[in-house]
């Protein structure tokens, strides 16, 4: 994301000048280039940015009095300050925060929002969860690998409920808790899974890379209640 504020400040730079491009020869133009590029040498002191490269031009523009150049040190200056202590945000962390804000449009209130990579534990400790209670039953015709599977798993450990088995997990859970759940694939490679209970819902959200792969839990948003006031909690 750094690189585009830079660009974007350089471009402006140059765009500037337009109004002296007629005056301006290629000397000029490397100049104000250089001068930019000067600003990016700097000293990073304990978290405290001291603009080295923008105080030596600065002192250089004074000497030989040539204040055509001004522009280009307070561009170059306002640009490293600017990524310097900006967020440090990344193009694909802006994807996930877009795809967040498209989810969140079905809620009355958002209580929390939590993200994850694919790497991120939680999936591996949701897989080993789901493969334990396949060992309680091993008959269970349920698939550990089922969205539905890890994301009741998540919810039921949340609120500090003992699990039995697959099949209790599936059949039994939502009738004795009194809580709903509902699957929603907008897509092939996307999974939102809810369960809703009197006070609460949550909603994950499943990933996967194509038709094949597995399923990746991305990210858990609690919420009080759907836009639609659906679902009616049992």
């Amino acid at each position: 994301m750094s690189w585009i504020l830079w660009i974007c400040f350089f471009v402006s730079l140059l765009l500037s000048y337009v109004d002296q491009r007629k005056a301006l020869k290629l000397k000029d133009w490397m100049i104000i280039i250089g001068a930019f590029l000067l600003c990016e040498f700097y000293v990073n002191l304990f978290g405290l940015l001291i603009p080295v490269g923008f105080i030596i031009g600065l002192i250089v523009m004074n000497k030989k009095k040539t204040f055509l150049y001004s522009k280009a040190l307070l561009f170059g200056l306002i640009s490293v300050c600017v990524i310097f202590y900006g967020p440090k945000i990344s193009l694909n962390e802006i994807h996930e925060l877009t795809k967040a804000n498209k989810y969140t449009e079905q809620f009355n209130k958002i209580k929390s929002v939590s993200q994850f990579s694919v790497e991120s534990d939680i999936n591996d400790v949701l897989s080993t969860s789901a493969n334990h209670l396949k060992d309680k039953n091993p008959n269970s015709e349920i698939p550990v690998d089922d969205p539905h599977v890890a994301f009741s798993i998540w919810v039921l450990q949340h609120r500090n409920v003992a699990l039995k088995d697959l099949d209790w997990l599936w059949y039994k859970a939502p009738l004795e808790l009194h809580y709903y759940w509902q699957i929603n694939r907008p897509d092939p490679l996307v999974t939102l899974e809810y369960v809703v209970f009197n006070e609460v819902g949550y909603m994950g959200v499943f990933e996967r890379e194509n038709t094949t792969s597995p399923y990746y839990l991305r990210m858990i948003f609690e919420f009080d209640r759907l836009k639609t006031n659906n679902p009616q909690i049992p």
